[in-house]
């Protein structure tokens, strides 16, 4: 299943309390001039008119810690959809504010991993499986609104993005992911992260599986720009990308190895999602039981407040490693005692 590693860093959801205030309040009575609304907008998305994310200096307080460093995924979850509703209303309102949209699109994307998908991948009872398949076509649905939010700021940008991006001419859609810039890897990586995601849930898909090539072309230039962003999140999207695909629509083993060791390059071994991508997408296919626990064990051995920063990140990797971990059967076939001895003495 496909893994998405969140970054509520680059959300810039607010610097202050007052100002969603006043967006409400701006919102409610629609009084307040365009000036007024896209200073209120560039504030709630961390960016400007133009999708140009603000500059901040390196000693100033990130108020994202109060979600990054929240040890209790449950609060977030909570507030999350209220978060979505809030900017959606902002964008009604000033839908020309390319930072409002962006993230916009990135909150439906976040919604659909953190607050959809992760539920429905736990309901493991075959009772429940109707309820989990209305719940993975939510989720689909928002990673793809999410999706096409960001890419009607590109569109808008370079006309013909779109149509480039989802095609299958080699040439358009590479001359098109040239377009990206620096400031635009964290727009591209949440657009990409949401389609890929969404293909998981449906890799039948003809329409999504046709298009694979030229959402990894965005995510490839988005390394070059920016190889070390997000403690390695560009790495294992591609790893899990290339690992999954079929060879015909840009699958590529040998690319999924290099992906992963440049994803634990930058994470330096201290990201638990990263171990529960090489234990999902290497060991799980190979039938290799215990390198797969080992993966989960290494995942569940990192310190949530060993780094403050990445502690909502590491507390929903770990949750999902427990599962994995008590639900071994499902993914190994156990070939009785003899093989039992081997693996023993590979411990050993």
């Amino acid at each position: 299943m496909f893994y998405i590693l969140y970054n509520f860093k680059d959300m810039k959801l607010f610097n202050r309390a007052v100002v969603i205030l006043m967006s409400t309040a701006c919102l409610i009575f629609a009084s307040c001039k365009t000036m007024a609304l896209n200073a209120v907008s560039s504030g709630l998305a961390g960016s400007d008119k133009k999708g140009v994310p603000a500059k901040v200096k390196p000693d100033a307080p990130d108020p994202m810690m109060a979600f990054m460093g929240e040890e209790d995924p449950v609060i977030v979850k909570e507030v999350l959809p209220t978060l979505v509703k809030i900017y959606e209303i902002m964008h009604i309102e000033n839908p020309t504010h390319q930072g409002n949209t962006i993230m916009c699109g990135t909150l439906n994307v976040m919604y659909a991993n953190l607050c959809v998908q992760q539920d429905a991948d736990a309901m493991t009872d075959p009772r429940l499986l109707d309820m989990q398949v209305e719940e993975y076509n939510r989720a689909k649905y928002h990673y793809l609104k999410g999706r096409d939010l960001i890419f009607s700021c590109f569109e808008e940008r370079w006309p013909g993005f779109t149509k480039a991006i989802l095609g299958s001419d080699e040439e358009a859609y590479k001359k098109m992911a040239a377009k990206i810039t620096a400031n635009d890897v964290t727009a591209a990586y949440w657009a990409c992260a949401g389609f890929f995601a969404s293909f998981a849930l449906d890799p039948l898909d003809s329409d999504a599986i046709g298009c694979l090539k030229g959402h990894l072309a965005i995510l490839e230039r988005a390394a070059e720009l920016a190889p070390e962003y997000s403690n390695g999140s560009i790495w294992d999207v591609m790893c899990q990308v290339y690992a999954a695909a079929p060879m015909d629509f840009g699958g590529d083993m040998d690319r999924a190895v290099f992906c992963y060791n440049k994803a634990q390059e930058v994470a330096k071994g201290k990201s638990a999602g990263l171990y529960l991508t090489y234990a999902e997408t290497f060991c799980k296919p190979e039938g290799d039981k215990k390198a797969f626990v080992d993966a989960l064990e290494k995942a569940l051995a990192i310190d949530p407040k060993a780094d403050p920063s990445n502690t909502l990140m590491t507390v929903i990797s770990q949750k999902k490693a427990k599962r994995l971990m008590a639900h071994l059967d499902d993914y190994f076939i156990d070939w009785g005692d003899e093989e039992d001895e081997e693996n023993s003495s590979d411990f050993e």
